[in-house]
């Protein structure tokens, strides 16, 4: 953080009498060599800087207790999605798809209605992962991990046992096969499948993509430009429609979202993708530094890198498509990035979106990933943190959606006798969405659940599911 904006922050806390928490003194700090109140001081000051609701921050707080316990201790009431981790390199490979995982998502449900058992649904497999050389599929199903049966009350503690070498107990042909799965640091492509189908006479374009990441962390812009080139052949290919599939996608990038945006439509930088909106502290210095105008973030027309010093060494245009309608495959993990996408082109489309699949999350707002910039403090404080900074608009100011969009037609990938391979015709929600392209629409199914959900893979990578603003986007910061 530079000086100027931390005697900014200051200057406007006594300027307009608000609270600034950096300043405020404890009780409970006399002991300066408790690692705890240093990392917890660290984890307040910027809280108290750039927190959304950094107005309701207690006015007293315990810095003794553990960098999490306090980080919790902090948070507004309605905050659902701020995150605290005790390695940020973990946290920053998390978020660029880099987990130490065997390689598969799944659900987790209870077996019947009132039954304590608990299985596991796999619903899809990592290429090159351990568990596809394990030949694990996707709709196998597991009851056991390492020897133990899933139930209600410990699956979360068997669950967390999946982050290293574990077992699995397949339920196959009446009986169980155990599964062994060897965990590695697995590096994911965002872009799981992409294709073109073509029915009466009609082309209809179809990608799954499950968060948004612009590289693996090694600054390239690979996944965007790898997204891009899918766009340019679904160009060429001239489709009519376009199916987005984002049942397993729970956020990421800002940057990604906007480049997806502006692929999927015919917008320019001239036209406003979102308005971020702050906490009155970050928002005054904004205006100050950018002017009022610095929140409203444009649709980009190329992907560009750019050197230590902002010039530009490589652009790449982006292959708009223009597309009047727009399908999105949705689930109870569809969130963040996801829904923003939903809300910033549902004005350009004219509301021509068509939700195919469950209720989305209703995450309608967005975090910074913060970490110790210092190495030296960085032996002591490795802590990383995404709190929430910022809530999303679109271009007319609409940003209530935090109980989540509806879908048109209400619809499950487990409401079938059997989970068909992704990106076949028959998968049920595929299925949903190309019957609904031609004119053969399916009613919204009141009880179309078999499976009672408690729970998915997505819940051990939950700081993932942020819009996420990356250093590059808080200029200040450089």
């Amino acid at each position: 953080m530079k000086d100027s904006f931390v005697k900014y922050l200051k200057t406007a806390a006594v300027t307009a009498g608000l609270s600034i928490m950096l300043l405020s003194c404890d009780k409970d700090s006399d002991n300066n060599n408790n690692n705890n109140v240093t990392i917890n001081n660290w984890i307040l000051e910027n809280m108290s800087t750039y927190y959304l609701w950094e107005q309701y921050l207690p006015s007293r707080t315990d810095k003794s207790l553990s960098p999490d316990a306090y980080f919790e201790s902090l948070l507004y009431s309605e905050d659902r999605f701020s995150w605290i981790q005790d390695d940020f390199l973990e946290l920053i490979n998390m978020l660029a798809g880099i987990v130490k995982e065997a390689g598969y998502d799944y659900w987790l449900s209870r077996v019947t209605a009132n039954s304590s058992s608990v299985a596991g649904i796999i619903t899809y497999i990592k290429p090159g992962s351990p568990a596809e050389q394990a030949g694990l599929k996707r709709g196998d199903i597991f009851l056991t991990v390492n020897g133990q049966q899933l139930t209600d009350t410990n699956y979360g503690t068997l669950t967390n046992e999946m982050d290293a070498n574990h077992t699995l107990g397949i339920y196959r042909e009446g009986e169980l096969t155990p599964v062994a799965l060897t965990v590695v640091e697995y590096e994911e492509n965002p872009i799981l499948l992409d294709t073109v189908y073509v029915q009466d006479d009609k082309k209809t374009g179809y990608l799954i993509y499950n968060f948004f990441a612009s590289d693996n962390n090694d600054g390239t812009m690979c996944y965007d430009k790898q997204l891009n080139d899918i766009f340019g052949r679904f160009k060429e290919t001239g489709i009519d429609e376009l199916i987005l599939d984002f049942r397993y996608n729970s956020g990421g990038s800002v940057s990604s979202a906007v480049a997806l945006a502006s692929m999927i439509s015919g917008c320019t930088a001239r036209d406003i993708f979102s308005i971020e909106q702050y906490n009155a502290i970050v928002d005054a210095y904004f205006q100050e530094r950018y002017g009022k105008n610095y929140n409203k973030i444009p649709f980009i027309d190329a992907i560009t890198l750019t050197d230590s010093n902002d010039k530009v060494i490589e652009s790449t245009p982006i292959n708009h498509l223009g597309m009047e309608r727009l399908y999105v495959l949705t689930s109870g993990r569809t969130a963040s990035a996801s829904e923003m996408i939903i809300n910033a082109l549902n004005p350009y489309l004219n509301g021509n979106i068509v939700l195919i699949g469950e209720t989305t999350v209703g995450k309608n707002v967005g975090s910074f990933t913060f970490y110790e910039d210092d190495p030296v403090k960085q032996q002591t404080n490795k802590w990383g943190m995404q709190p929430i900074v910022m809530r999303i608009a679109n271009k007319d100011g609409f940003s209530e959606y935090s109980q989540g969009f509806e879908p048109d037609v209400k619809v499950h990938e487990l409401d079938d006798d059997s989970l068909k391979p992704l990106g076949d015709t028959e998968e049920l929600m595929l299925k949903t969405a190309l019957d609904h392209i031609a004119g053969r629409s399916r009613a919204s199914r009141k009880n179309f659940r078999r499976w009672e959900h408690i729970g998915s893979s997505a819940d051990r990578t939950k700081a993932r599911g942020n819009i996420i603003k990356s250093r590059e986007d808080f200029k200040y910061l450089k």
